[in-house]
Parts: structure tokens; C-alpha cells; sequence
């Protein structure tokens, strides 16, 4: 119970990080997140905008 926990808690760190990243490479180093593609801001940890993603 504690292991499956503790790695739900890690993989939403590293989505967290990841998006993180995304945003400082998109040069919005102050944003949480920005789409891979277009490089707007997002605010959960997804990686594309619904427009990107074509809906």
C-alpha cells in the first residue's frame, strides 16, 4: 500500500517537473507549465493545449 503510493507520488512529481521544464524551454521560466507545441500556458501538467491536440 505504501510502495504504490509512494510511486503514484513520484510519477506526479516528475509530470510536475516535466511540465516545469516545458515552460522554462517555451521562456516563461515564472509559468508552472506550456504546451509542447505551441508553447502557450497551461495549468494543469499536460503536455499540449486542447488546440494542439485538434480539439
Amino acid at each position: 500500500m505504501f510502495e504504490q503510493q509512494y510511486d503514484e507520488e513520484m510519477s506526479a512529481e516528475i509530470r510536475r517537473l516535466e511540465a516545469r521544464a516545458r515552460a522554462v524551454r517555451a521562456g516563461h521560466p515564472e509559468w508552472d507549465n506550456a504546451c509542447a507545441a505551441c508553447g502557450c500556458r497551461l495549468a494543469g501538467t499536460e503536455e499540449r493545449c486542447a488546440e494542439c491536440c485538434g480539439g
